[in-house]
């Protein structure tokens, strides 16, 4: 790492690695390595390589910078700035294997922050947004949260609320139940009444049929008894024409009653000469008698001969 050197200053001669990451960013990485040289194996080494000096800057230094310049062009920067520890650790275990190989034992690998150039602020710019993504994460972490409260907070006011008015709302379930029942029973009421309608004129017209048909059937039978009573009559007056007599002779009567006028007159008719005074009166009623009776005679006469008794002593 640059400005940082060992006690035996054996490093005093390296520098930072310089990356190109796969985003065509060039920073620059700090790094450290921390390895041991066992005592038994140092003179192996030292005839091996003259100098360790000459080792780590001539071997270990390319060594490890291939390693990181490999890694930095698979990665973005800010890849790289985020998976640091993956790094480290990944570094470490492929290093091993290769510092064994030169009898020297890999005990850590530190990596520090990439950093720019002097006067290039890229890597800036990319933390200050990196901060702002993770400010916005964080805000949008805080909106969710806020938004869970909100509702939580809803839900608690709508169960205070349900709970003040459970009172009313039992009462309005009550209601609604009993409304519902009011209902049914009024229209079952309904049905009733309309059955009983329906029955009841249905009673009342045949009622009423009946009536006409028996007051018809008793119309036609006192007209059938009238007619046969007065059939009887004429009968018992020798026919029709005898009846009709006889009614005629009583109106007659009725009208000489309110008359007031005689039916056999004061005075009699004489052959000759003209009437007496005050007879004229009594001419009117003594021809309707005549006439009247003049025409009765003959038929009852033929009515009497008719039932009058035979030689064998029968009536016919």
């Amino acid at each position: 790492m640059k400005d940082e050197s060992g006690a035996m200053r054996l490093d005093e001669n390296l520098s930072e690695i310089s990356l190109i990451t796969k985003d065509a960013f060039e920073p620059t990485l700090p790094l450290s390595v921390v390895m041991h040289i066992d005592y038994k194996k140092a003179p192996m080494i030292i005839q091996r390589f003259g100098d360790v000096k000459k080792l780590v800057e001539q071997t270990l230094d390319p060594m490890v910078s291939a390693f990181f310049k490999n890694v930095g062009q698979k990665m973005t920067l800010i890849e790289l700035l985020q998976n640091r520890a993956a790094i480290q650790e990944e570094s470490l275990a492929e290093m091993k294997e290769k510092f064994a190989a030169y009898s020297l034992e890999l005990q850590e690998v530190l990596i520090g922050t990439p950093r720019a150039s002097a006067g290039d602020r890229t890597i800036e710019d990319i933390l200050v947004q990196l901060r702002s993504r993770q400010v916005a994460r964080e805000q949008i972490e805080t909106y969710k949260e806020q938004e869970k409260a909100a509702t939580q907070e809803r839900t608690l006011n709508e169960a205070k609320a349900t709970a003040a008015a459970q009172l009313a709302l039992t009462q309005s379930a009550i209601q609604v139940q009993v409304h519902q029942n009011e209902g049914a029973a009024a229209l079952a009421r309904a049905q009733k009444d309309a059955e009983t309608v329906k029955v009841t004129a249905a009673a009342a017209g045949e009622r009423a049929r009946l009536e006409g048909q028996g007051e018809a059937d008793k119309v036609l039978a006192i007209g059938t008894a009238n007619a046969q009573a007065t059939k009887l009559s004429v009968d018992a007056y020798g026919g029709p024409e005898y009846r009709l007599a006889e009614q005629n002779f009583a109106k007659f009567a009725e009208a000489l009653t309110r008359i007031q006028q005689p039916i056999v007159p004061q005075f009699l008719m004489s052959g000759s000469g003209a009437p007496a005074e005050g007879s004229s009166a009594g001419l009117i009623p003594t021809a309707m008698l005549s006439s009247m009776f003049g025409q009765m005679m003959p038929e009852a006469l033929e009515r009497l001969k008719d039932q009058a008794p035979s030689a064998n002593g029968r009536v016919k």
